[in-house]
C-alpha cells in the first residue's frame, strides 16, 4: 500500500512465484510440534526432474487442548442427575513454509466430530524501511508503515491472502453447491401472534458465477452435497464450509 516510485509496482504471488512446497521448511521438534508428534519426509520436483528431499517437513500429533466434543447433563429424570463430558482431541497435521521473511504455518486439524479445520498462522520477522523519522511526533507525511524503532518504518501497509481449492469428492465426484439461505418469512393471518420467522431455503448453484458469495457477508450457510446419496433419514451427504472472520481489503483497484 506504498504508491511511490520504489514500491507500487511490487505485488508477490508467493504460491505462484515461490511455491509453498518448494519453500518447506524442516521443523524443529518440541519447538514447531509437540513431544507427542511424528514427523515425515517431504518431497517435490526440482525444477530438472530431480527430487528433492525436505527432513521433517510435516509432523502429526494429537492435540488434547482441554476443549469439550460434546457434554449433557440430564436432569429431567427423577431423583437423578446424569452428566457425560466427552473430550475434544484433534489430529492435527502441519507444515510450515518459509517465504522471504514470513513464515507460514499451515494446519490441518481433523476433529472426532468429523469436521475438518484449516488454519493458517503467521511468523517470521518484519521488512523494514529506513527513515529520518526517531519519533512519531516528527511525521508530517504518509509513511505507509509504522515506526517501529530510531530511523526504522515497519514495512508497509499491505494485506495478505490465502487461496484454497477444495475438492471435496463426496460419495464420487457428481457433487453441488448448496447455499442454505436464512430468509425472513412474515406472518400474515391469524394463527400466530409473531409477526416473522426465518426459515431455511435452500438454493442450489447451477453455474459457477451462481456459485459466488461474499464471505460473512450474508446468513447462509455453505453446503456441499452428494445428491445422490442420502441417509436413512433422506439427508444428503455433505459438507459444510464454515467460513472464519470476514475481511476484505479496502483496496478495489489496483
Amino acid at each position: 500500500m506504498d504508491p511511490t516510485e520504489e514500491y507500487y509496482y511490487k505485488t508477490f504471488f508467493d504460491c505462484g512465484e515461490f511455491g509453498f512446497g518448494q519453500n518447506a521448511a524442516s521443523l524443529v521438534p518440541l519447538a514447531d510440534c509437540p513431544n507427542n508428534a511424528v514427523f515425515m519426509d517431504g518431497y517435490y520436483a526440482a525444477h530438472d526432474g530431480s527430487t528433492v528431499k525436505v527432513p521433517n517437513a510435516f509432523c502429526i500429533f494429537e492435540r488434547h487442548a482441554g476443549d469439550i466434543m460434546w457434554r449433557h447433563t440430564e436432569l429431567g429424570i427423577p431423583n437423578r442427575v446424569i452428566t457425560e463430558a466427552r473430550p475434544e482431541v484433534s489430529l492435527v497435521v502441519r507444515m510450515v513454509a518459509t517465504i522471504g521473511n514470513y513464515d507460514h504455518i499451515i494446519d490441518w486439524e481433523f476433529k472426532p466430530s468429523g469436521s475438518i479445520k484449516a488454519q493458517v498462522g503467521l511468523s517470521g520477522v518484519l521488512e523494514v524501511k529506513s527513515t529520518t523519522f526517531t519519533n512519531v511526533d516528527q511525521i508530517n507525511e504518509e509513511v505507509y508503515g509504522t515506526l517501529l524503532g530510531d530511523n526504522t518504518i515497519g514495512f508497509k501497509n499491505h494485506d495478505h491472502f490465502l487461496t484454497y481449492r477444495l475438492d471435496l469428492d463426496i460419495d464420487g465426484v457428481a457433487n453441488s453447491f448448496v447455499k442454505q439461505n436464512l430468509v425472513t418469512k412474515h406472518v400474515n393471518d391469524e394463527v400466530s401472534p409473531r409477526k416473522s420467522y426465518w426459515a431455511v431455503v435452500s438454493e442450489t448453484a447451477k453455474t459457477e458465477s451462481e456459485a459466488k458469495i461474499r464471505s460473512g457477508m450474508a446468513p447462509s450457510d455453505l453446503v456441499i452435497v452428494n445428491p445422490n446419496k442420502k441417509t436413512k433419514p433422506g439427508n444428503h451427504h455433505g459438507y459444510r464450509l464454515i467460513p472464519g472472520t470476514a475481511t476484505h481489503s479496502p483496496s478495489a483497484r489496483g
